[in-house]
């Protein structure tokens, strides 16, 4: 067998013969086709390789019958000459380049290829092994040979392979490490115990006839344990490398790809080598722990390879974080200081404690797939496609020191049945693109842990089914983005952004672009808010809100006092309960200041206040820069204000419109209790039917309309009043 590799001859040397054979082949008088290009490209591939006059007679011989020349002799002659010229030309010009470099070396430059020549010569290289572990145990899986100078140690790897270079003697160490490392596992069999050894290669260097074909031997019987290591960035063409494929795959070897992630790296590189082995590049994992870029890279490797077949190998691991985080991110392979040196000897097995911790990560690691857990690293972007096709179930958003964001993406179409949950102390930014999650029965479908501060970006289309936002009383949450967030709440008692009917929620705040659709469907919640109460206070946004039930707030809370702050938005709310509060608290004191919004809702009910308190003992009512609009059935109603308590109203530079009824109902105020109405510049018109005394408890110096146009019917009938 022999080795094809792609010729040696100068790059500026092969395109001047192709050039050169262009003009040969228009005066050997036949039109050039893209046939005869490719004809004559191939021909000059294999001029390269040819040594006499016999080979260039034979070689010419093959091609000459596939060109369209009408004087074959007149073209075989020229091709002969151009042929031996170029030949001639370049290796005259690659020994001008060399003796030139040469020439330009430093005295120190100069001994040192002095002493890589005499190791070249004398074969005087040595070979350390590297052991490359499992990701799952930490036991040995297969060794690097690595090699060094067996006369200097001054002599690095980095000194040969340049000055081999200098002096095209590449081809010398290619063989030599062919053939040293093949004689040493033979040599080795009873010590590697089938483990195997990846040997280095360099796919664009040609070896002899001879040397390939005693490198082919020992390849074929020892291709159980050996492995060739091309290196990724040394470029060679498709057609050599499909015929190296060829000629490995021929004989059982391995193939692996190394330094992947430098050079001309890419998916469609990767595909060319379809290796067995990818050895992801020290640049790439080199504080991986830290930097979510490199993250994100890394694991598009390992996921690629793995939907592959391809074992992905970490290289140059060198510090426990980093260990820590390919082992999480489902790496197969390790290998680097971190784990184990190179050493002259072939060791059995790595210290007991890396091995341990190696079992320990990669415990963490299925705990988390066994219990549908998984945890993504700080700052990564996690796919939700990828995650169901696995099988999880929650995202454990973990507390990191410095950057702890987080991206999560899916698609709205695509139900995930997946919930997040965050760690308590959790400081940082988690975005939402496109996803569809779900919280499941009794269960949010975002839980934030205590003492949290956390921003949550919204992106795209949004669904969370059956289950909201828990935020306890400790942490802080911050919505903001640009997209729609859709949340659907159906279990007896619900909440959708907030906390539970027993609880207090800790700050809300919503600074975003976004429309928040909630269909809320139970005996008792909160569309945002909680039990308790909280602080709630909102800067942007739309806010859509369908609520049907027994008890329940629209923003608010039941049981608690509540001071709520909601400017820059658009509110539509339908809701049918029987009894509750569209903003404000049930049972609580309610404190509503609404300003440079638009509101409108439908109500139906038997005890429902728009803006307010049911049963609280006061309200204080605040709306400017407003359009404040309602369509309200319900047996006992105040539009605005506390039910049975006192209340106080402000509304300035405000647009109302009121259609309401009830049997005991008013648009300011309560059924009982107080109430104090202060209305300026207020385009107002109420049409309700009530069997109260007017629309408002609120009377003499309590009532105050000034500059406003009061359009006012109750029952049918047109009611006048006085203004200042």
């Amino acid at each position: 067998m022999q080795f094809d590799i792609v010729p040696l001859g100068s790059l500026m040397g092969w395109c001047t013969m192709k050039m050169g054979l262009y003009h040969i082949s228009a005066e050997g008088g036949f039109a050039v086709t893209n046939k005869d290009i490719k004809l004559i490209c191939g021909f000059l591939d294999e001029l390269s390789d040819t040594t006499d006059e016999a080979a260039l007679n034979a070689l010419i011989d093959r091609y000459i019958s596939g060109l369209g020349s009408k004087d074959t002799d007149a073209l075989r002659q020229k091709l002969y000459l151009a042929g031996v010229r170029m030949l001639e030309r370049d290796d005259e010009t690659m020994e001008a380049v060399r003796s030139r470099r040469i020439a330009s070396l430093t005295e120190n430059e100069k001994t040192e290829l002095e002493k890589v020549d005499d190791i070249i010569s004398g074969n005087k290289l040595l070979y350390y092994f590297q052991p490359i572990v499992s990701a799952v145990d930490g036991e040995i899986f297969s060794y690097e040979a690595l090699m060094r100078s067996a006369t200097d140690p001054a002599i690095t790897p980095y000194h040969i392979l340049k000055y081999a270079e200098l002096t095209d003697r590449l081809s010398d160490v290619e063989k030599a490490t062919f053939l040293n490392v093949l004689s040493i596992i033979e040599d080795k069999k009873d010590v590697l115990a089938g483990k195997s050894v990846f040997i280095n290669s360099m796919p664009n260097v040609m070896l002899s006839t001879a040397d390939a074909e005693k490198v082919c031997e020992l390849l074929e019987r020892n291709a159980d344990t050996a492995v060739v290591e091309m290196t990724e960035n040394a470029e060679a063409d498709d057609a050599q490398l499909k015929r190296l494929k060829d000629l490995y795959r021929s004989m059982n070897v391995r193939i692996a790809v190394d330094d992947y992630g430098t050079g001309y790296s890419n998916v469609g590189s990767l595909l060319r080598y379809t290796p067995n082995f990818v050895k992801i590049d020290r640049s790439l994992l080199s504080e991986i722990d830290s930097q979510s870029k490199k993250r994100h890279l890394v694991r598009d490797i390992i996921e690629f390879c793995h939907d592959n077949k391809i074992f992905a190998l970490a290289e140059g691991v060198e510090t426990s974080e980093e260990l820590k985080t390919v082992i999480l991110m489902g790496v197969d392979l390790i290998q680097g200081y971190y784990t184990a040196r190179p050493s002259p000897e072939i060791i059995e097995s790595i210290p007991f404690n890396i091995k341990e911790e190696i079992r320990r990560y990669q415990q963490e690691r299925q705990d988390g797939k066994a219990t549908h857990v998984y945890t993504p690293a700080a700052g990564e972007r996690v796919m939700l496609e990828k995650l169901k096709k696995v099988g999880y179930k929650c995202i454990h958003i973990k507390k990191y020191e410095g950057n702890s964001d987080v991206t999560i993406v899916g698609l709205p179409s695509l139900d995930t049945h997946i919930r997040i949950e965050v760690d308590s102390g959790y400081e940082g930014k988690i975005s939402i693109e496109s996803a569809h999650l779900s919280g499941g029965k009794n269960r949010p479908t975002i839980i934030i842990g205590e003492c949290c501060k956390v921003e949550l970006a919204m992106f795209g289309d949004n669904v969370f089914h059956r289950g909201g936002i828990l935020v306890p009383e400790s942490s802080e949450l911050t919505l903001t983005g640009l997209g729609a967030l859709f949340m659907s709440l159906t279990d007896t008692t619900y909440y959708g952004i907030g906390a539970e009917y027993n609880k207090r929620h800790g700050k809300l705040l919503f600074d975003a672009n976004v429309e928040f659709v909630i269909e809320a469907h139970g005996n008792l919640g909160v569309c945002i808010g909680s039990g308790l109460g909280g602080e709630i206070i909102i800067r942007r946004g739309i806010f859509t809100l369908n609520i049907n039930g027994n008890k329940g707030v629209g923003i608010g809370s039941l049981y608690g006092d509540d001071a709520i702050d909601i400017s820059n938005c658009g509110m539509d709310m339908d809701v049918n309960l029987t009894r509750g509060v569209l903003v404000g608290s049930m049972d609580g004191n309610a404190d509503v200041y609404l300003h440079e919004l638009s509101f409108n809702s439908f109500v139906g009910g038997q005890e429902m206040v728009c803006a307010g308190t049911v049963s609280g003992d006061k309200a204080d009512i605040k709306i400017s820069n407003a359009h404040f609009g309602t369509n309200v059935r319900s047996d006992k109603l105040a539009v605005m204000g506390a039910l049975y308590g006192d209340t106080a109203i402000d509304v300035v530079n405000v647009s109302i419109s009121v259609s309401a009824s009830g049997y005991k109902a008013y648009a300011l105020g309560g059924i009982k209790g107080s109430t104090r109405a202060y209305l300026e510049n207020a385009d107002t018109q109420i049409k309700l039917k009530t069997e109260m005394d007017g629309f408002t408890s609120a009377s003499g110096d309590d009532l105050t309309i000034k500059d406003s146009r009061f359009l006012v019917t109750v029952n049918g009938e047109e009611l006048k009043f006085e203004q200042e």
